[in-house]
């Protein structure tokens, strides 16, 4: 069976250096929307869309989210010239074996890969294309998309069975890759498995929450494989 892999990006195939996304959405907040937010008043990151995450800054300052939304791309395009300096491999660093096992991933016929993520879809390839990682991948659903993460799964495979040209993948053979409560609530709110990458010492959280797998890197490529098999036995 054909199996579609929809893969998180941050704290799944990399992590950017502590502080630098944050220091970005506050000056280009700033130089947008002529507002100033502290970084006290930030919300959290992990596991947020990059929607989300605009739409609690205004309100943390009690900003309209209607005027966020008149010059929303103005705001994405500025953001993503900023980050672009920091799209390095000294800012950013991958995942344990994400590169050798995306390569496997791409050359085996029974995966087709594409993304999940709560980046936006210009940043999610700019930060991939650091390590040259967004060649495996063509489409998905991203954080411009829909601020609420748990919509986006069905956005991505909307995109895939459009690319391939045939509705091959649905709920039940798909699996969302990630590293946090929303990317595992995302998989269970659309009946699809979800393969969590974690510490040990989070992995009894996961467990509570029913995580369909939990590995703690990408190193061992056939356990990964050994892992895809298991949760659909």
């Amino acid at each position: 069976m054909k199996r579609l892999l929809l893969f998180d990006i941050d704290g799944t195939i990399l992590n950017m250096k502590m502080g630098v996304s944050k220091n970005i959405f506050i000056d280009t907040f700033f130089d947008i929307y002529g507002q100033s937010i502290s970084i006290e008043q930030m919300p959290r990151f992990s596991g947020n869309t990059d929607l989300q995450i605009l739409n609690q800054m205004a309100d943390a300052i009690g900003f309209d989210r209607e005027l966020v939304a008149q010059k929303v791309e103005d705001f994405w395009n500025l953001k993503l010239d900023r980050f672009k300096q920091y799209c390095t491999t000294e800012f950013i660093e991958l995942i344990p074996g994400i590169d050798k096992l995306l390569e496997s991933l791409k050359s085996n016929d029974e995966y087709e890969l594409s993304l999940v993520t709560g980046n936006s879809i210009k940043n999610a390839f700019q930060k991939l294309s650091s390590y040259q990682l967004d060649r495996y991948f063509t489409d998905g659903a991203f954080g411009n998309d829909n601020s609420d993460r748990n919509l986006l799964p069905p956005i991505a495979l909307d995109r895939v069975n459009h690319r391939v040209g045939d509705s091959i993948y649905s709920n039940n053979n798909t699996v969302i890759i990630g590293d946090t409560n929303s990317d595992l609530l995302a998989a269970k709110t659309n009946n699809m498995k979800a393969i969590i990458i974690a510490k040990i010492e989070d992995y009894p959280a996961f467990q509570e929450q029913n995580a369909d797998s939990l590995i703690t890197d990408f190193l061992d490529i056939d356990q990964f494989y050994n892992e895809m098999e298991r949760i659909y036995n």
